[in-house]
């Protein structure tokens, strides 16, 4: 069986085609579907990672604040039930006493008079005192308590113990609000640090308090704390303190750590404190970026999927038309009893039917096409040897035309001896451009082979000379001064010599007559005349030209 190449090429073309397009569509539609499940996802993450961000911080800010307003109530507490302001000093004692045994996180109490000197104090433990005050602080808490206002500190570290502690102060007032001084309370922040430990479940992400300056009150990492580092230069610490706002913020920018953060915060009222919680990027999105490459591998498993399903449809729809491919060649290379197989889906056999039906019909119109084909190669066969007849008979005439065209054209311009010395040129009709070339040729050649002495141009038939005609006639006459003969023109007629001084035209170089038989006359008289003279007779003058 003979099959060419190109049925299988094109059936391999349309094999791809298929398979290419139902992958792009299988792959289009997965695509589109993940992306905006995936897109659906991401906002899903992005509302819950700042919900979860969100509920840290307030979980903090609330810890510490009930901590702090724990301090103020006890410490108020005691400043009115026990009239710290006015007691003695044995009941000041006793009083404090017994609020180091109610709060644990109470390190010690001071009581300073409006003098600033110390009046009582106490400590949690026995023969140790936390040395906290200095003069810089001490007119810190002063100024303040005088205004009737609550004073926190920042962190202060113990140089003895290690541990962190904050300074709380309120004004000593009586019962009529008369102000007797200051309570401090040195306070143990490690309850703090504890509270910002358990906001960071994540080894990676950092919780910290910071105040307006940036200094680090508390943070998961104690390191920085010890080590004293300032969060002025964060994005959402900046925005803490420029706007002194107290609602919850979530940010994306550089944390404290450098690395790129998802951050909240919540500020408290009093004191001017911020909870911020961060959490890298990476650890951030790394459910969702877990959740893409979930879909990543569905996705190409779906494809791969699509695929081998596109390339067994692309088969089974193109193996019908393959066959049919190579029965179109079969009966390309001159098979006609061919029939196609009919198999395939309904409209491939409704094809193949149809094919079979064409087959045959081509094959019938082969056959009434041959028998045309053989009469019209006769018929032509008859016309072509009809007309290369003809084509023959036509030469001959053309070179006979030529021949004739020859034979007028030198009847045209004869060149005649009239004389032994002259020759005359009758010109009869209109004189174009060629012709006036061609009466050039014809008078010089025939002055070469005759050496005649005289040629006779007769004009008498020409119907009209214009500038060209007469411009023509004098160049004979100075082509034939330089061949050593004389032009003599005949037979100018009165409107061809006013058509020539109309024109403008200096002919005086010409000889004229008016017509052959005086130019012979003449020619005849001046030949006398000269054999008289040569014969050393009387002189005489020939009347010619």
């Amino acid at each position: 069986m003979h099959v060419t190449r190109s049925s299988p090429a094109l059936a391999r073309s349309l094999s791809f085609t298929l398979t290419l397009a139902l992958i792009s569509l299988s792959v289009v539609a997965l695509l589109v579907s993940n992306a905006l499940q995936m897109a659906s996802n991401w906002q899903v993450h992005q509302r819950a990672l700042a919900n979860q961000q969100q509920s840290l911080a307030h979980s903090a800010a609330v810890e510490v604040r009930t901590f702090l307003d724990t301090r103020w109530n006890v410490l108020t507490t005691a400043i009115k039930m026990s009239s710290l302001a006015t007691a003695p000093a044995e009941q000041r004692t006793e009083s404090l006493e017994r609020l180091l045994v109610l709060d644990p996180l109470l390190e010690q109490l001071i009581i300073l008079d409006d003098d600033r000197f110390v009046v009582t104090t106490v400590s949690q433990h026995r023969g140790k005192t936390v040395n906290f005050l200095d003069q810089a602080l001490i007119d810190d808490i002063m100024q303040q308590t005088m205004l009737r206002n609550h004073y926190v500190s920042s962190l202060r570290i113990d140089a003895a113990t290690g541990e962190p502690g904050i300074v709380l102060a309120l004004p000593l007032v009586d019962a009529f609000e008369n102000y007797h001084g200051s309570l401090i309370a040195a306070v143990n922040a490690r309850f703090l640090w504890e509270t910002i430990r358990r906001q960071t479940p994540d080894p990676a992400s950092l919780a910290y308090i910071v105040d307006r300056q940036g200094n680090l009150l508390a943070c998961s990492d104690t390191a920085r704390v010890l080590r004293g580092d300032n969060a002025a230069g964060v994005a959402i610490v900046q925005k803490f303190a420029r706007e002194r706002s107290a609602s919850i913020q979530t940010m994306h920018y550089a944390g404290l750590s450098g690395v790129e953060v998802v951050g909240s915060y919540e500020a408290l009222d009093e004191p001017a404190w911020a909870v911020v919680v961060e959490t890298p990027r990476a650890v951030a999105y790394r459910p969702v970026l877990n959740d893409l490459g979930v879909s990543g591998l569905v996705l190409l498993g779906a494809m791969i999927v699509s695929g081998g399903i596109g390339v067994y449809l692309a088969r089974w729809l193109t193996a019908p038309l393959v066959n049919l491919a190579r029965v179109a060649d079969r009966i390309t290379s001159g098979e006609r009893d061919v029939r196609v197989a009919v198999r395939g889906p309904r409209e491939i056999q409704v094809l193949a039917r149809a094919f079979t039906t064409m087959t045959a019909q081509l094959e019938a119109n082969l056959e009434t096409l041959e028998q045309r084909v053989a009469q019209r190669t006769a018929d032509l066969q008859e016309a072509l040897a009809e007309v290369e007849t003809r084509a023959r008979e036509q030469a001959r005439l053309l070179e006979e035309i030529a021949q004739q065209r020859q034979v007028i054209r030198e009847l045209s311009v004869p060149v005649l001896p009239v004389t032994n010395d002259a020759l005359v040129m009758p010109l009869v009709g209109a004189i174009d451009t060629e012709r006036l070339a061609d009466i050039q040729d014809r008078a010089l050649h025939a002055l070469q082979r005759s050496r005649a002495r005289y040629l006779l141009v007769d004009i008498t038939g020409v119907p009209v000379v214009d500038s060209q005609v007469a411009q023509g006639l004098i160049a004979i006459a100075s082509m034939c001064r330089l061949l050593g003969a004389e032009m003599v023109l005949i037979g100018i007629r009165p409107e061809v010599a006013q058509t020539i001084v109309g024109l403008g035209l200096n002919l005086s170089s010409l000889h004229t007559a008016v017509d052959l038989q005086t130019v012979l006359r003449d020619l005849a008289l001046r030949r006398d005349y000269h054999g008289v003279a040569h014969n050393g007779g009387a002189k005489g003058r020939g009347n010619g030209f």
